[in-house]
Order: structure tokens, then C-alpha cells, then sequence
């Protein structure tokens, strides 16, 4: 595992929240701000490919009428 320095640029208010968070869950630790940073990317991660997978589910649901996907009732699966 390597580490990497990477700079930050931000805005005030995001960095009040970076420094709280840090402090509030990794009582300012030693890479505590890291920490944050990483778990935040980690979530960021997720709901990206949540929302990837969840566009192709509509987009699916939505041409499955062109499939010939059609809606029926019980008693059509007994015919």
C-alpha cells in the first residue's frame, strides 16, 4: 500500500466540516482528516454505481412494453 499527498483546495465552510467530522469520529487522530476523506470517496463510490445500475433498471423497465412484456392475471398463467 502506498501513500500519496494530495492538496486540497476548499471552500471554507467544507473545510470546518472536514476538520468537525474528523475530530467527532477520529478524536483528531493522526490522519484523521484522511480518514474522513477516504470514507467519504468510499461512499461517493458506491452511490455512483447505485444510481448507474438503478438508471439501466428504469431504462429496462421502461422498454420492456417494447419486449412484449405485457401485464397479466393469474388466471393467464393457467391457459
Amino acid at each position: 500500500m502506498f501513500l500519496v499527498q494530495v492538496v486540497l483546495s476548499l471552500e471554507d465552510v467544507y473545510n470546518r466540516k472536514l476538520r468537525s467530522l474528523a475530530s467527532e469520529f477520529y478524536s483528531n487522530k493522526k490522519g484523521a482528516m484522511s480518514e474522513v476523506v477516504e470514507h467519504g470517496l468510499d461512499l461517493f463510490e458506491k452511490e455512483a454505481r447505485r444510481n448507474s445500475v438503478y438508471l439501466k433498471l428504469l431504462m429496462n423497465a421502461r422498454n420492456a412494453g417494447k419486449l412484449g412484456v405485457k401485464s397479466f392475471n393469474r388466471a393467464d398463467a393457467y391457459d
